[in-house]
């Protein structure tokens, strides 16, 4: 193993977990460095030296996600790339810049692309055969799920424990769902009300804790990537055919897992979103732009357990809100959290005309972190421009049938938890 840190850098901490090795480039990808750091304080330090930005920002390379966080810091691993850049610079993925520099070269790929079309009118029967055996060898690979089996698709891939495609997909699924919680508290938190008011506090954080006990419970919703998961997503048809979070409480992830899972009862609403979206073979097709019914496009198809080339290509498939996260759901919470704490006669129930003694936390969650409001898509079908959907969060009280669910959800929580410690 290089030793890319000097003895310096080992011993310097800011206690903010262990120490690791990461790599950081500047947007250009001109400059890369090694450093280490036990923090994203301690890496934005350093990155801020190396590249001289007073205040900088850390993306992934890979998918462009910037990295705000220490919590969500804390599950990346080591060596992964990071994209350094000020405030308002924009960031490309890795795949952009790729795709742009091939784009640059359009001309004489166009012209290959008419002698090609060419060469196959001319030769029908032969490409025929060579298409019919290459389809077989590609399905082959495709079936193939262990390492041993098909070591190229895991190429880059340093994590030895990891032993088949349907691991590595279950954690890119998490991967995703965890960066909408990370962001969700990360908003939440840091407003000026939460900082004030003491009953602002205890609202929003009691909903952060359900949400992550929620997601813990069905384990981030890791079976979306998963074709070894046995329940799918039923799609309309179109024309043409462990890495939880530890505990607060000392009870181990996958413990607190089953606990969770005991505790939802029969009516959960939450269930029905927790499928595959992908065939048993791990086909992949777009959903479609978020007003659109499916996708227009025959081409927005993709197996990433195919080959390792779909896996990078799959990173730019987007999770697509159709209800917006940053426009809409999150500032309906805090709006919602403001009505009870500082506007007492606008704290009420709609549904049944009572005062409020809560937010609607299972509306929210449905919105932020299920299949109820995302949508899979291609990036030619992610429309960043804003969408004209409201949040069906509220204020509930304690007639309504989902306040009643919590409260009973968080009851035998807490009863289980009480009888394990």
């Amino acid at each position: 193993m290089f030793n890319l840190f000097s003895a310096k850098e080992k011993t310097k901490t800011t206690g903010g977990g262990p120490l690791q090795g990461y790599k950081i480039t500047d947007v250009e990808r001109s400059r890369k460095y090694g450093v280490a750091a036990d923090s994203l304080r301690m890496l934005r330090a350093k990155a801020s030296e190396k590249f001289k930005i007073s205040e900088c920002r850390v993306y992934l390379a890979q998918d462009g996600v910037e990295v705000t966080d220490e919590e969500y810091f804390r599950t990346l691993p080591a060596q992964i790339l990071f994209v350094v850049a000020s405030k308002d610079t924009i960031v490309k993925t890795d795949f952009e810049l790729m795709y742009n520099a091939i784009k640059s070269a359009h001309t004489d790929l166009l012209h290959a692309g008419e002698l090609a079309q060419q060469f196959v009118s001319n030769n029908q029967p032969e490409i025929s055969k060579i298409l019919y055996n290459a389809q077989r060898g590609r399905d082959d690979l495709i079936q193939r799920s262990a390492r041993t089996e098909h070591a190229e698709w895991f190429v880059g891939i340093e994590d030895r424990a990891v032993k088949t495609k349907e691991e590595i997909m279950k954690r890119r699924g998490q991967d995703r769902i965890r960066g909408y919680f990370y962001k969700t508290k990360d908003e939440l938190t840091k407003c000026s009300m939460y900082r004030a008011s003491p009953m602002a506090r205890e609202l929003i954080d009691e909903m952060l804790e359900l949400f992550r006990q929620l997601l813990v419970g069905f384990d981030y919703f890791s079976c979306m990537f998963d074709r070894s998961c046995q329940r799918r997503l039923e799609l309309k048809p179109d024309n043409t055919d462990d890495a939880d979070e530890p505990d607060a409480q000392r009870i181990p992830p996958k413990r607190l897992k089953l606990l969770v899972q005991n505790s939802l009862g029969s009516n959960c609403q939450i269930d029905r979103y927790n499928v595959a979206l992908c065939s048993e073979m791990g086909d992949f097709r777009c959903m479609g732009v978020w007003k659109d019914e499916r996708c227009r496009y025959v081409s927005h198809r993709i197996n990433p357990y195919a080959s390792r080339e779909n896996l990078i290509l799959f990173q730019v498939w987007n999770l697509d809100h159709q209800i917006e996260i940053s426009r809409t759901v999150l500032p309906s919470i805090l709006d919602n959290v403001e009505r009870m704490v500082s506007r007492e006669s606008d704290a009420i129930c709609k549904l049944h005309r009572r005062k409020g003694k809560t937010l609607s936390v299972i509306t929210y969650f449905l919105e932020l972190f299920t299949l109820s409001n995302l949508k899979l898509v291609h990036i030619v079908c992610h429309d960043k421009t804003v969408h004209e959907l409201i949040s069906n969060g509220t204020i509930i009280c304690d007639r309504c049938e989902e306040y009643k669910y919590i409260k009973q959800f968080q009851r035998k929580l807490r009863s289980q938890k009480d009888a394990l410690l």
